[in-house]
């Protein structure tokens, strides 16, 4: 298995995307199974040709030489996510920051991420997509392959006004130095209570405290794999508010099925470290 890394080359996409992702297997017979667990970026995977089985937490992909492509989107799942790839798989894995794929869609994100997992279907009547594609899975090499990728992406690029809103509020509920309940986020952009709730689940499909949860655990998570100061998981919990190790506990338990210390024993980084799998051994 191949996995390739690539960052927007443009800067007007990275406002809203944080990576790209390349995966490929030349074999037939690629087989892996992974746990992939809750995160603040929302992937957009776009496959050369599969057909696919979506359940509640676990989705199943299985690459086939001669069929249509198709593209699968997660919003921000709240537990692990077991996923199954199969066959020769060729995809690009289109990572958006929170919010971030507003400016590329048709209709809000709440809709066409109703659930965790799901196809995305909103792009297919559009000819430069389908030209994309084409062009896309015809060249092998990655460099050009984002060139392709960023053109069309620009091509249906419409800023929104309401995701300053939403990046603002997002800064602000994943800022752990400076706690900002959701009362503070929606006084801040001048929004009752109940109007910022409706307008973060609108753009995210998720409540902001459910979001503030999975952001405090990536947070915690980046300061285990990537901060050294950090040696302790009590001292972890602290730096990202969790005040109550019990609670620091049954939020990992619940996030990643497992408590904090066997989680960390268990996991692999790739794509730069941005991936953070937990593979099911045969």
């Amino acid at each position: 298995m191949d996995i390739s890394t690539f960052y927007p080359q443009n800067d007007t996409l990275r406002n809203y995307i944080d990576y790209y992702y390349f995966l490929k297997a030349d074999s037939p017979d690629f087989k892996t199974t992974y746990y992939a667990f809750p995160n603040t970026a929302v992937p957009l995977s776009i496959h050369r040709s599969i057909q696919y089985e979506i359940k509640e937490h676990a989705t199943a992909v299985q690459a086939t030489k001669d069929g249509k492509p198709g593209a699968l989107l997660q919003r921000s799942f709240q537990q692990p996510l077991l996923v199954n790839l199969q066959g020769p798989v060729d995809k690009v894995t289109i990572c958006f920051n929170a919010a971030g794929m507003a400016p590329f869609i048709s209709r809000p994100f709440s809709e066409i991420a109703s659930v965790d997992s799901q196809a995305f279907s909103d792009w297919d009547t559009l000819p430069a997509y389908q030209q994309l594609l084409q062009a896309f899975f015809s060249t092998d090499g990655h460099e050009e392959r984002v060139k392709l990728l960023e053109t069309f992406l620009l091509s249906i690029c419409h800023p929104q006004a309401e995701h300053a809103l939403i990046s603002k509020a997002v800064a602000m509920l994943s800022d752990f130095e400076d706690q900002y309940s959701i009362e503070n986020v929606a006084a801040t952009l001048n929004l009752t209570t109940r109007s910022f709730n409706r307008l973060f689940h609108k753009h995210m499909s998720i409540s902001p405290v459910a979001w503030k949860k999975i952001a405090r655990f990536r947070h915690s998570l980046k300061n285990k794999l990537f901060n050294a100061q950090f040696k302790k998981l009590t001292e972890i919990g602290y730096d990202s508010n969790f005040y109550d190790q019990s609670y620091f506990i049954k939020v990992y338990n619940k996030l990643t099925g497992s408590n904090p210390g066997a989680f960390f024993k268990s996991i692999e980084k790739l794509a730069d470290d941005h991936l953070i799998f937990r593979f099911v051994k045969e």
